[in-house]
């Protein structure tokens, strides 16, 4: 792949990222930025492969559904993450884990109920569901602007892009809802001069 569309994908994916960030902060379900942990990247970038194996077929005719399951992955894996970490660490394709027990069309019900925790029919679950595929409408609106030829190499790169970014919202997602925020700490080390 040349710089150029290196440069190209690197440059969409955070304008993606910036606008569901942006899109779900109106939504009052994110704080205006995505919440970064270090591992669940490392757990996405172990698991993508499995994942893109069962979305890109679904690309299709269901495009939303192979967009926004990869959020649905991300909200697990915070779960995952924050309450068995030590038991599902070693384990590295987190996506087969959850698609597993009802399969790719049923992933996203999986999560909310066996791993979030909420009623597919509750309001919470239904301002979430609402959110996530108003950010994948969005997804493919700017995709298509793009003009990239589908089924091409460069359409493949680019789903790889927005699908991680998808899962990075919902890592963020879930955090969020269960409390975690970034907070600005100033540390002053006892007997050294503060920092200028």
């Amino acid at each position: 792949m040349e710089d150029k569309d290196r440069e190209f994908l690197a440059s969409f994916a955070e304008k993606l990222e910036k606008t569901l960030v942006d899109q779900c902060t109106a939504d009052e379900l994110l704080d205006g930025k995505i919440l970064e942990v270090e591992e669940l990247d490392e757990k996405w970038r172990t698991s993508a492969p499995e994942y893109m194996v069962a979305a890109v077929p679904q690309i299709a005719q269901y495009p939303s559904a192979a967009i926004a399951w990869a959020c649905y992955v991300g909200m697990g894996a915070a779960v995952l993450w924050d309450k068995s970490w030590g038991e599902y660490k070693d384990v590295e394709d987190w996506y087969t884990l959850m698609a597993k027990p009802r399969g790719f069309d049923c992933l996203d019900e999986y999560v909310i109920e066996c791993l979030v925790g909420l009623k597919l029919d509750s309001e919470a679950n239904q301002k979430l569901e609402s959110s996530i595929r108003k950010a994948a409408n969005t997804a493919q609106t700017m995709i298509r602007k793009e003009g990239i030829e589908p089924q091409s190499v460069m359409a493949f790169h680019l789903f790889a892009r927005v699908v991680k970014v998808f899962f990075r919202l919902g890592v963020s997602l879930e955090l969020r809802r269960m409390g975690y925020k970034y907070v600005k700490v100033n540390v002053n080390m006892q007997g050294e001069a503060p920092l200028s």
